[in-house]
């Protein structure tokens, strides 16, 4: 087979989320295979990815929210609550899910709060019905919104 060999930029998550490339050019993420595209102009470029990353997290108490987490499954195996921090240094159109799979009695809470600002105007937000999901987006400036 003939073929001409072609090697894009590389790095990790933290690498690829601090550099702006040209317009035009792709740059693959090492740790989730993700592809950035850069636009000249945006660190970290825009995310190609063709499936969702899933993290499913069993822990409770502080839990970090990973730049690559498109969706955490919390399903913790003890009926104590968790606090997701969102990412410190989120891009503008940022999307993260949180599904919540607790179940028992007294159900726990699962309390998402950005690491700086707001959500929808308030410091945090809480789910506790069993199988409620949450989608939320940033806007820039410090502002996460409910999609």
């Amino acid at each position: 087979m003939s073929h001409t060999q072609v090697q894009w930029a590389r790095g990790t998550t933290a690498q690829v989320a601090a550099y702006a490339g040209p317009q035009g050019e792709l740059v693959l993420n090492t740790d989730d295979w993700s592809l950035q595209a850069q636009d000249g102009v945006a660190t970290g470029g825009w995310v190609i990815r063709p499936r969702l990353n899933l993290r499913t997290v069993t822990a409770t108490g502080a839990q970090s929210v990973n730049l690559t987490d498109d969706i955490i499954a919390w399903a913790p195996p003890t009926l104590a609550a968790a606090t997701f921090t969102l990412p410190s240094s989120p891009r503008t159109g940022e999307l993260h899910g949180f599904k919540y799979l607790a179940t028992g009695s007294p159900l726990p809470a699962l309390t998402i709060a950005p690491a700086a600002g707001t959500i929808d105007g308030q410091p945090q937000i809480t789910l506790s019905e069993p199988y409620a999901y949450v989608e939320l987006v940033y806007l820039g400036s410090n502002q996460w919104i409910v999609r």
